[in-house]
């Protein structure tokens, strides 16, 4: 036994002293696993234990042995640490200082540097890499399990692609999905990587046609993979689907909705571009009467949704497109909505009117009521709105009873004062009809009037012409429609 030695418990109240050199230099640059190894080996320089071992060091930084035996040949490439054995591994530390401020070369590691000298023969003489970017190539050997001509291969096809001066983590991604592919031979990524050719060149005519002059991203390449591999759809439909981005922000988000609504919708694999037209002429015809009833409305383009588009096929159960567009233009005349439109369909239906000539005498029969009734809110010095209740009391008194105009306006002064002088009239009348008096004159001898001066029967005579005035499409005057159709549906 040693004549002097520490404590077994020494260590764990101990320091271990960490140059500063290595903090500036390689801490920055270091992986986090990479650090906590060389921390740990450090530590156990200046305290051994004779039964430490990769596993055990591995155990105690919970990581995998692998783990460990990458960082430690990371750190052997740098020259920090040199390998004396591998079975079982020992390494030794060597000193920062000595490495930095002398230059010591650090211990060759042959794999690495034939992969780096592969490397720098695929990019020749256009560009030199730094040591960074060799390093992380390398890592995935190392860490994804790829074999260097794998990686070799990944870094021409990237070549091919995107020209020598490409950034090197922008093939992470590549690496990783030849690494979930299980790619074990460069033929093999070659084969691959020919695919994602035809993505990037496919990707790059989708910008062309978008009015973009740049490269493809790694998203745009990941949404065109989606597109073609998953959605089913051909460059040729693609292109064609890029006719509908006028609409809005040209780019690969606004194409990939669309294109997203067409999978949903049909399903198809294997869409061709001459598909693809038919399906956007189908959708232009399709939505036209709507653009049209919109225009109507002077309302937004961008009112049309698949919110509206329902609404349209709602009413589109109801009449057809060209009763829709005479709706339309009923409301428009109030700046309609089209809500509103949906509700005068509903009244109309309600009221059983079939097509276009029912709906125009129904319409003009509404005008000529309306009508009436303003000429007797004249009299009364009144300007109530005609309402839904006063136009059904006006067809009982013309259409039911067959009482005439004149007869009307005789009784209409009686009803003046009346808080409702349209429901006090028709009680006035009511009471003469079901005593048989019809006639102007039995109705002056019932209410002790005498005959209206000359003035006064032009003054009717004039309010009488009602039923001359052109007729106007209107159905503002169903009280705004929802009043009209609750009515209605009362009855």
């Amino acid at each position: 036994m040693a004549l002097l030695r520490f404590e077994d418990q020494y260590p764990m109240f101990d320091v271990t002293p960490v140059d500063n050199q290595f903090i500036l230099e390689y801490l920055p640059a270091a992986k986090g696993e990479d650090v906590k190894v060389y921390l740990y080996g450090l530590m156990q320089c200046y305290h051994p234990q004779a039964e430490m071992t990769i596993e055990q060091m591995a155990r105690d930084l919970h990581l995998t042995e692998e783990a460990v035996h990458l960082a430690m040949r990371r750190w052997e490439r740098k020259g920090l640490v040199r390998r004396i054995s591998d079975q079982p591994a020992q390494y030794v530390y060597q000193s920062v200082k000595r490495q930095f401020f002398m230059g010591t070369a650090p211990q060759v590691d042959p794999e690495y540097e034939a992969f780096a000298q592969a490397l720098a023969e695929a990019f020749g003489e256009g560009r030199h890499l730094h040591g960074k970017d060799t390093a992380l190539c390398y890592e995935w050997v190392e860490e994804m399990h790829l074999s260097p001509e794998v990686v070799i291969a990944l870094i021409e096809h990237m070549i091919d692609t995107h020209g020598k001066s490409f950034r090197i983590d922008s093939a992470q991604k590549l690496a990783i999905r030849l690494a979930e592919e299980k790619c074990e031979t460069a033929e093999d990524a070659r084969e691959i990587l020919g695919r994602d050719k035809a993505v990037y060149e496919g990707a790059r005519k989708v910008l062309r046609k978008l009015g973009k002059r740049r490269p493809p991203s790694e998203d745009e390449l990941d949404c065109y993979r989606t597109w073609t591999t998953q959605w089913g759809f051909s460059l040729e439909a693609v292109l064609a689907a890029c006719k509908e981005t006028v609409k809005g922000d040209p780019n690969f988000a606004y194409l990939g909705g669309i294109l997203q609504r067409h999978h949903q919708q049909y399903g198809q694999e294997n869409v061709t571009g001459a598909q693809m037209d038919t399906r956007l002429q189908e959708e232009k015809d399709a939505v036209a009467p709507l653009k049209a009833l919109v225009h109507v409305l002077n309302l937004p383009v961008s009112t049309i949704n698949e919110g509206t588009k329902s609404v349209y096929a709602e009413m589109r159960e109801m009449y057809d497109d060209a009763i829709i567009l005479m709706a339309g233009r009923e409301c428009a005349r109030h700046g309609g909505t089209l809500d509103e439109v949906a509700q005068t369909l509903r009244v109309w239906k309600h009221q059983g009117l079939q097509n276009q000539e029912e709906i125009t005498a129904y319409m003009a029969q509404v005008e000529q009521q309306n009508g009436y009734v303003q000429m007797l809110m004249e009299l009364w010095g009144r300007h109530d709105k005609p309402k839904h209740a006063d136009r059904t009391l006006v067809k009982k008194w013309k259409d039911d009873w067959k009482l005439t105009d004149e007869f009307i306006v005789t009784c209409a002064p009686e009803a003046a004062q009346a808080d409702k002088p349209m429901a006090y009239l028709d009680k006035i009348m009511e009471n003469l009809y079901r005593q048989g008096k019809v006639t102007p004159e039995e109705a002056r001898a019932n209410t002790g009037k005498k005959p209206d001066k000359p003035a006064r029967q032009g003054k009717v005579v004039r309010e009488q012409q009602y039923t001359q005035r052109e007729y106007v499409h209107t159905e503002e005057e169903l009280d705004r429609f929802m009043a009209e159709w609750e009515d209605e549906g009362d009855a």
